[in-house]
């Protein structure tokens, strides 16, 4: 506990950076097409990783200030949930999306830090947090996440017609293959909190 402290805070400032750092990216390449703040935030919370980087982010960043405390964001299920997602974030950009782009300059900074910098520190974090108290349930618990984005970013992309990742763009794929794409994605996601969950067991058991 002690030590999840500091690196909570760590990853709670180079969290909020990063999210700044990408936003002001956004603005300045929307904004200079002509587009409104309403319009770039708006595209700035399409994106999944987006949205668990700031997800993890307020996890780290109450864990810093309130280090003993086991409720809301800081309940084991949650940080369940989100190492689970944050490790996705890295697995699945860096396997299947790092290769469809090459980002130079402060953009290559911005990806690197929420696609690499915050997992690794989130899942150091959740590693020194209290274990032993989950059960198996919280690992379809945490399945609820990417299930949410979807419904999300589907719904969403029926009123602007953008849809961030190639393997949920209706517009290329048909709803068919969206639909086993996303099952693939969820049924790895949910055997990643398994694996989690298990690490997180034995992490109790030594504690004990």
């Amino acid at each position: 506990m002690k030590l999840a402290r500091p690196v909570a805070a760590f990853g709670a400032l180079i969290g909020f950076f990063g999210l700044g750092l990408q936003y002001w990216l956004l603005y300045a390449d929307m904004s200079a097409q002509g587009a409104s703040v309403l319009e770039i935030t708006w595209r700035y919370f399409v994106w999944f990783t987006l949205l668990t980087n700031a997800f993890v982010t307020l996890v780290m960043a109450r864990a810093a200030l309130k280090p003993e405390s086991l409720t809301g964001l800081n309940a084991p299920r949650i940080e369940l949930m989100a190492v689970t997602s944050i490790l996705f974030v890295c697995i699945v950009y860096n396997v299947l999306l790092a290769s469809r782009w090459n980002p130079q300059g402060w953009q290559k900074a911005a990806d690197v830090i929420v696609h690499d910098i915050v997992p690794v520190t989130f899942a150091l974090f959740w590693l020194l947090r209290p274990h032993g108290s989950l059960t198996w349930r919280d690992a379809a618990f945490a399945a609820l996440w990417p299930l949410a984005y979807a419904v999300y970013g589907l719904t969403r992309g029926l009123f602007d017609r953008f849809y961030p990742y190639f393997f949920m763009d209706p517009t290329a794929l048909s709803y068919g293959q969206i639909a086993l794409n996303l099952v693939g994605l969820v049924a790895a996601f949910a055997l990643g909190a398994l694996l989690l969950l298990s690490i997180s067991h034995a992490l109790g058991r030594r504690k004990s």
